[in-house]
């Protein structure tokens, strides 16, 4: 799994002729940002057993059209895409092993079974550096939705002022002595 400048990636586990293929399968408005073998398993419908859907090609696709990622698995044989995930702006990928990867699903979590540890690990770095952008991504958007802090304005304080003067008392009513 090699990036070929950012726009392509090859597997070592594949042909010459295979990464062709995959190659083809994307119109130029789909980066293939990783791709290698695993097999693709599903915690469904018991989320405590992993039941095995698939064995192929899974890719890490950057969609322009979309504007979004994708894993997505990729049947060789008849050329088309059999399994497809969005990476929405939380999504979490886990990895429980080097080999074996998790990460919730549309329906269920799904588990990514590599092949190959090391390229396990490359594709694990690049979903982490897509989430991470996501995340960076989501955290802008929150900002520019944020409301404008609220300005307290209180009012000027009342002067202070000396009481008014008393009202002098009228003797006129008093009888003197």
């Amino acid at each position: 799994m090699t990036n070929h400048q950012g726009t392509y990636c090859t597997s070592s586990l594949l042909t010459v002729q295979e990464n062709e293929e995959i190659k083809n399968i994307y119109t130029p408005k789909k980066e293939v940002l990783a791709v290698t073998v695993a097999q693709l398993h599903h915690a469904s419908p018991d989320p405590r057993f992993w039941e095995k859907q698939t064995t192929g090609i899974i890719a890490l696709i950057k969609d322009h059209n979309q504007r979004s990622y994708y894993i997505q698995f990729v049947n060789i044989d008849t050329r088309q895409v059999t399994h497809s995930e969005e990476l929405y702006l939380e999504f979490e990928y886990k990895t429980p092993s080097s080999y074996f990867h998790t990460f919730p699903g549309e329906k269920c979590m799904v588990g990514l079974n590599f092949c190959n540890d090391a390229e396990a690990l490359k594709f694990k770095d690049e979903v982490n550096g897509v989430a991470t952008r996501n995340k960076r991504r989501k955290e802008k958007i929150n900002a520019s939705n944020k409301p404008p802090p609220v300005v307290v304005s209180h009012p000027p304080p009342t002067p202070i002022s000396a009481p008014p003067p008393a009202e002098p008392v009228s003797k006129g009513s008093e009888e003197e002595g």
